[in-house]
């Protein structure tokens, strides 16, 4: 029984790992992606702390904190930054996270709620690609929430101080890796109302250990709040950028959160939808699986999970009167409360945002299913054809996904073109590259550890003769026209471009351009 219990969060955790190894090489290194890196090797940072001789840096922006830094620090000290050195240590977070949900599922509800939870949540294809290319961050957001709610388990089972201690620093520590973890934080809180009898009884003077290992792990964000440029500044940048819960704004988020849960919000978005001049084809083994799959089941673009929370709402007033009602309960209010905040806040508009919610999703399906399972004949078996039925639409969209990066390469902002970029800035050597539009910076320091210095310039000025500009081709530009006025305001200057090379990504595109500014007399 044992060894039941053990391979539902373990296989799911393989084959997420697997699952995640084969998109590390197609996308390019996107500019938040490499966000949390790039204070590594510039000596800008939006806030740090001096210590020992070095400034440490401690927040990346005014919600985002450096916690992603600190753990990939003494990774860059052996390996050079690459897409798989960026990415393998993602997925591998990503793997452990569904590791530790399926043990969360055992001690909530056993291991057929483990099974199902473990599975469905590593064949998620939102949860995998927003975790291979982790530019929200969300990779550290879903383990340290999985971990506080395991530990929380556990503290509840056993009043374990230490496990209580334990889930608290585990929230800290994701409020300062992303501040906005008090949308779900709060949901959690309203889902534990179920249990607040219970927990009150739990209590006891130890509890206060949890108020300090909170504070302890929140810590860096408490400083910069504290001695930061403004007080409050996390707060007071970010309270008013809400929409408010307009009717057409809470459709956009519904509809959002839909296309979330179906698998279907990143394409275009993170992959191609044309396959440009020159379409890819399937080379390797990997390549020629994912056509040959494509080929048998067509374009599949939408999983079956929709209908699978809605059977599983349907069976929470079968589930009143047995153990699984308030774990249906606590995630559902959990859901409930987080989006809403989210709603109120402006989030939740992208699947990077409202993937923040997962695994709780995961969590009252799991539970649902699993339950019923125990409550009719054969039910066993009807609960692995269903889940089996579920993973099977999970991985036709993920192989969708697959499928277009191999043959329609990366979306702009993603584009490979990144990589023949970065590898001639570094050949060149000139003194300074300067990026006019914007979604280079981060990707070109991190990737050439800035050499040479990248630096963002929005409007033209005399740079030295072995500067180099670089900036997206016409079509392709995130700010649009930026071009034209950089060019316009060199002229009037008196220098007119010299272009040096165009860089094109796997299909054919051409996505960067290269260039100097040479004085002409008139």
């Amino acid at each position: 029984m044992s060894k039941l219990r053990l391979k539902g969060g373990v296989v799911g955790a393989i084959a997420f790992l697997l699952l995640g190894l084969c998109f590390v090489p197609f996308a390019g290194i996107q500019t938040d992606e490499a966000l949390f890196a790039a204070p590594l090797f510039r000596a800008w940072r939006f806030f740090s702390i001096r210590l020992f001789h070095h400034q440490v840096p401690v927040m990346e922006l005014s919600y985002l904190g450096a916690l992603k830094t600190w753990l990939y620090a003494p990774i860059f000290l052996v390996w050079n930054p690459s897409a798989a050195v960026i990415r393998v240590p993602a997925i591998l977070m990503g793997a452990l996270t569904v590791l530790l949900f399926g043990a969360l599922m055992e001690r909530v509800r056993g291991p057929r709620a483990a099974w199902v939870g473990s599975i469905l949540l590593a064949t998620d294809t939102t949860f995998l690609l927003t975790t291979v290319h982790d530019w929200g961050p969300v990779v550290l957001q879903h383990l340290l929430l999985v971990a506080a709610m395991l530990l929380a388990v556990l503290w509840f089972q056993t009043s374990s101080t230490s496990a209580l201690a334990g889930a608290a620093l585990c929230c800290g520590l994701a409020f300062w890796d992303k501040a906005v973890f008090i949308w779900v934080f709060t949901g959690l809180a309203a889902g534990c109302l179920v249990f607040a009898r219970d927990i009150l009884r739990r209590l006891t003077w130890r509890s206060a250990i949890a108020a300090a290992a909170l504070s302890v792990g929140a810590l860096p964000l408490i400083v910069y709040n504290l001695t930061g440029a403004g007080k409050f500044a996390t707060v007071r940048s970010n309270l008013n950028r809400g929409n408010g819960l307009s009717r057409v704004w809470l459709v956009y988020k519904l509809q959002e959160m839909e296309s979330a849960w179906d698998g279907s919000s990143l394409f275009g978005y993170l992959v191609n939808e044309d396959g440009g001049p020159r379409p890819g084809s399937a080379e390797s083994l990997l390549e020629r699986t994912s056509f040959v799959t494509h080929s048998l089941t067509g374009d599949h673009r939408r999983n079956s999970m929709m209908p699978a929370i809605f059977a599983a709402l349907l069976l929470l007033p079968l589930a009143w009167r047995t153990r699984a009602r308030n774990s249906m309960l606590f995630s559902a209010m959990a859901i409930a409360v987080a989006w809403m905040l989210m709603a109120l806040a402006g989030g939740g508009g992208a699947a990077h945002h409202t993937v923040l919610l997962w695994p709780l999703p995961h969590l009252f399906i799991a539970v649902a299913f699993a339950e019923a399972s125990l409550q009719v004949r054969f039910g066993k078996w009807v609960l692995v054809a269903m889940v089996g039925w579920l993973a099977i639409g999970n991985l036709a969209v993920t192989n969708q996904y697959l499928y277009q990066f191999i043959r329609n390469g990366a979306a702009e902002a993603r584009t490979d073109a990144v990589y023949p970029l970065a590898n001639d800035m570094k050949q060149l050597h000139p003194s300074q590259v300067l990026l006019p539009d914007w979604g280079l910076t981060d990707s070109l320091c991190v990737l050439n550890m800035d050499h040479p210095s990248t630096q963002p310039m929005e409007t033209f000025a005399a740079a030295d003769a072995n500067a180099i500009w670089v900036d997206h081709t016409a079509g392709h530009e995130a700010l649009k026209g930026m071009h034209e006025r950089v060019l316009a305001a060199a002229k009037s200057a008196g220098f007119e471009p010299e272009i040096l090379k165009l860089y094109y990504d796997r299909n054919g595109r051409a996505m960067f351009q290269s260039y100097k500014f040479r004085f002409y007399s008139h």
